[in-house]
């Protein structure tokens, strides 16, 4: 049920995605919100598996490929392959807040634009390497609404934490022995 879920608020995003392509009187870069539907299961791991994860990522970036008119499987490709950077970023990094969640959204959308422009030129060579040019404005919009649809999602999962969803860098339980703070323990030796 949840993936469906996912997979649904990802289709819609993408259409949401697509429009804004369509309407603008320029050829504009636009947030990647399949990317961002993309980081959110790969940076839950205790939700989902790194299975459904690469499954959820793989039908989100086949879905975009069919709504955007790009080469077949080239973003499905791309968006599996994000799925299990997430992945690896998870083991070193705990994504929470909006500013960690911003400059994860920035670099992994640097990150697949490279590798979709990467992957374009080899499937379709007449296209060549024209795609770097916006790569950085839309790694700008990705990271702004970045934090706003990573928290969406993890509404939809249920799993919003009040004491880390503040604004700026997550922060641990104030006080006691479950936060950032040091505590020594000495063992009673003389009972």
């Amino acid at each position: 049920m949840r993936s469906a879920a996912t997979l649904i608020v990802a289709y819609l995003l993408l259409i949401l995605q697509s429009t804004i392509l369509e309407i603008a009187p320029v050829h504009m870069a636009v947030p990647s919100f399949g990317l961002l539907v993309v980081l959110h299961v790969g940076l839950s791991p205790s939700k989902w598996t790194i299975s459904s994860a690469a499954v959820v990522a793989f039908v989100t970036g086949y879905l975009f490929d069919l709504v955007s008119g790009a080469p077949q499987g080239v973003h499905a490709f791309v968006f599996t392959l994000m799925a299990l950077f997430a992945r690896a970023l998870t083991k070193r990094v705990a994504v929470n807040g909006i500013v960690l969640g911003a400059a994860t959204s920035f670099v992994a959308s640097l990150l697949a634009s490279f590798l979709v422009v990467m992957v374009r030129a080899q499937v379709a060579p007449e296209g060549g390497y024209g795609g770097f040019g916006q790569a950085p404005l839309e790694a700008v919009l990705t990271a702004i609404f970045g934090p706003f649809v990573l928290s969406l999602f993890r509404r939809l999962d249920g799993r919003v934490d009040t004491a880390r969803s503040r604004v700026g860098l997550a922060r641990g339980p104030r006080g006691g022995s479950g936060g950032g703070g040091m505590s020594l323990s000495i063992p009673d030796r003389g009972r």
